[in-house]
């Protein structure tokens, strides 16, 4: 056989070929990752919105210091408006300052969780360990969560 006639055998071409699968796992947590991350950190200019619920046992206070945290105002001691900066030394007053006396924090609902951490940071700087949180009692036909 003459090999002047003989056609060259064809050559089989390797495709590039890409498993994009790990690249799009990736790219798919990162963004889980920041959508998450956005709803805490662009919610809210304070901090996460707190939704306290209400009990049917609550009772009114006595015998305590009580401070109420309401939105717009400044906090209360006993129902005298205090500064922040100021809730230690109004604590000390209305308890004899008396360390092992309990102090009820009562915050609205409407309060940013930041004010919240705040003074109870400021009731624990001031000495008080015994610290408790109250809410509103329960309203009939109230609904309980998001209004």
């Amino acid at each position: 056989m003459n090999k002047a006639f003989v056609l060259p055998r064809r050559r089989h071409r390797i495709r590039p070929y890409f498993d994009l699968t790990a690249m799009i796992d990736t790219v798919f947590n990162l963004l889980i990752f920041f959508a998450v991350l956005a709803t805490f950190t662009g919610a809210t200019r304070h901090g996460l919105p707190l939704q306290l619920p209400r009990a049917k046992t609550a009772a009114p206070v006595s015998d305590r210091a009580v401070l109420a945290l309401l939105p717009g105002r400044l906090p209360q001691v006993n129902g005298l408006e205090v500064t922040p900066d100021r809730i230690p030394e109004a604590l000390g007053k209305v308890t004899g300052h008396n360390l092992e006396a309990q102090v009820v924090v009562m915050p609205d609902k409407r309060i940013p969780y930041s004010d919240l951490v705040a003074a109870l940071d400021r009731v624990r700087g001031a000495g008080y360990h015994r610290i408790a949180l109250a809410t509103a009692p329960e309203q009939p036909g109230a609904r309980i969560g998001r209004q």
